[in-house]
Parts: C-alpha cells; structure tokens; sequence
C-alpha cells in the first residue's frame, strides 16, 4: 500500500545501543500490559516488562536482530512499559522514560536513543512524543508539517512545540492530534481529505485548534476520531470505505457525530474500532480483502457492527487488529501475509484468532 520507508535521511542519532538477543516462544504469560501494531507488525508488553514482536521484519522492526518475518511472538528485551509502531519502526518507553527505536534507519535491536519521555506515538514516516514535564516533540518526515514545527522540513532530533499540558496524542499517515488537559484538541499536517478536522482541505504545518470537551484521540492514515466526555464519538476525514462510520462513503472536513456511547478507540489505515463500556468490540471500514474488521465476512461497513464482548484494549496496524480481553488473553485477526496475527500461520483470519497459550 506505501512505497516509502520511514525517514529516509532523518534517522535519530543512536545516544546508546544495547543489543538484545530474541528469545524463543518459551515462557508466554497469558497476559498483556501493552499492545501496539504497526503496518504489518506487532508488539506486547507483559506487565513484567517483557516485550514481544512478530511479523514483517525486512526492516528489522521486530528488534530480534534479524530481518526475517515472523509468525509467533518472540521476546525481545525487558523493562518496557509501553511501545507504539509505525510503518517499518517500532518504539518503546523503559520505565525510566528512555526511548528505544529499532527497524527503518535505526538498528535491527532496540536502540536508545533519547530519554525523560512519558508518551510515544508512531507516524508512518514521523515521531510525536511527551515529555515527562509535558513538553510535546516530534521528529521525522515533514513534507505535510506532519511536525508541527511551522516548516516542512524535515528533522532528524526532536522539535520542541509551542504546545502545554497536553495529555495525549495520535499520529497517522501524514497527520497529527493533540488532546490537551481542559479538552481542547489540536490537529496539524496533511489535511488532503479533511483529517484534520478544520472545516478545510489545507495542510497546516502548526496546530490548530479544532474543539473543545474530548478525552480521547486516534488517527488512522487519512481519518481522524475522538472520543468526548459523554462518550460520545466522533470522526472526520477520508471516507472511501466507510472508516468515518456515519453510514456514508462522503469525507468529512469536520467532525462528525457516530452513533453509540464508546470508552475506548482505535484507527487503522482505512477502518475503525470502538469498545463500549460493556466489553463488547465494534469495528468499521475497509474489510474486503483480509477480514480485518473481525466480524466473519470480507465485507465494508459504514457503521459500527458488534465483533465480540469481554474486551478491554485493542489496537490497530494496517490491515490488522489486536485485542485483550478481561482475563488478560491476546487475539488478533485480519491481514497475516507476514505472520502480524502471530498464531504460526500466514493465512489472513476475518475472526479473532487467540495468541498464546491454549
């Protein structure tokens, strides 16, 4: 689906390398702190600090020092607490706020390089990160002003942005969000399909203030979501498959009200998810070919159809789903082309299919 890979001539410069050495499929807990996917790969995080990979890895992006693909989870390292993935990078936060990076430019092994971050978010092509006293940085491709730096150059350290108090944030293709502590969200960079949010079609290479009473972010490849205090969700952006979920095929350059009361949210590059307060998983959006959305067909779906219930995390690569439920079990469904679902096969899977232990 992209050609590109990951920042080009903006790779970060390694501060510290500690290579570590990938661990077979040996002492697999049947419980997950942290999930993360990227475009054809995955990533967990046990609450023990262990960190898992599986998938593509021509890139090195699993971080086994390897760049063969993988269909099982393999251990990595530990002493992580949470990770996020890009398209052919991945990153991850140790408990004493220091970054490692691995695949793309970086190394085949987890790789520090910065630290006193408390927030990762992985771009495609670009890098937004918290800092522990709030500071908002990015880094990476910037042909969009993905970066918000107020140019479209793009930058091999972190840009230190004109932004406090934010509290959470979410990168996609080309475009960046920000939730701020009173509500307000702020959005910037690609804007060709109305991502942003702004009413216009017009990048932005600095942040713009979108609206007020939101709680939580997720951005897909060219669409947006949010989550307000009510629980109410909204979505804008592209819409060629139904991902805004508001029973169209219309972009919005707005955000748009979806039916149902949500707590939790997810985007992958065409397709959308959702959980409820209930447990119960609901997706959207591109299904056609891998059966990403989870509900047993290959079919589109412009609004939010029910998947399953017990659920409590999910997250979203490409054109695949992970997803833990109550009693700490992992699953995972859609595109398997290079072992993302990580149970042993390569063939795509349109239900959820339990990682790990039986």
């Amino acid at each position: 689906m992209f050609t590109s890979l990951f920042m080009g001539s903006t790779a970060i410069l390694c501060l510290s390398c500690e290579p570590v050495g990938p661990t077979d499929l040996i002492t697999w807990a049947d419980e997950y702190e942290s999930l993360a996917a990227g475009e054809n790969h995955s990533l967990v995080i046990e609450p023990n600090g262990n960190l898992w990979s599986w998938g593509s890895n021509g890139s090195g992006q699993l971080g086994d020092s390897t760049v063969e693909d993988r269909n099982h989870p393999m251990q990595i390292g530990s002493g992580y607490t949470s990770a996020s993935a890009g398209q052919e990078y991945s990153l991850a936060l140790k408990e004493n706020g220091s970054l490692w990076a691995w695949g793309s430019d970086y190394k085949t092994f987890p790789t520090q390089i910065d630290s006193g971050y408390s927030t990762i978010a992985a771009g495609d092509f670009h890098v937004l990160a918290l800092k522990s006293d709030g500071t908002l940085c990015s880094w990476g491709s910037n042909e969009f002003g993905q970066l918000g730096s107020g140019s479209f150059n793009d930058s091999q350290k972190p840009q230190y942005l004109l932004q406090s108090d934010v509290v959470a944030i979410a990168a996609g293709r080309a475009h960046s969000l920000a939730l701020h502590s009173d509500g307000s969200l702020y959005a910037w960079g690609r804007n060709a399909s109305g991502q942003l949010g702004d009413s216009t079609r017009a990048d932005k290479s600095v942040p713009v203030f979108i609206g007020m009473g939101y709680t939580s972010i997720a951005a897909g490849s060219n669409h947006s979501l949010a989550l307000k205090t009510d629980g109410s969700l909204w979505s804008w952006g592209r819409n060629n498959f139904g991902q805004i979920g508001d029973g169209t095929a219309v972009d919005r350059k707005y955000p748009v009200q979806i039916e149902g009361e949500y707590v939790s949210i997810a985007a992958g590059a065409f397709f959308s998810a959702a959980l409820k307060a209930d447990g119960t998983l609901w997706a959207w959006g591109d299904n056609n070919y891998f059966g990403h959305l989870g509900d047993g067909t290959n079919v589109n779906r412009n609004t939010p159809v029910m998947i399953g219930s017990g659920y409590d995390q999910i997250v979203v690569g490409g054109a695949h789903m992970l997803a833990r439920k109550t009693d700490g079990s992992l699953w995972a469904w859609g595109d398997n082309y290079f072992g993302q679902i990580g149970d042993g096969t390569n063939g795509a899977k349109n239900i959820p299919a339990r990682i790990g232990p039986g």
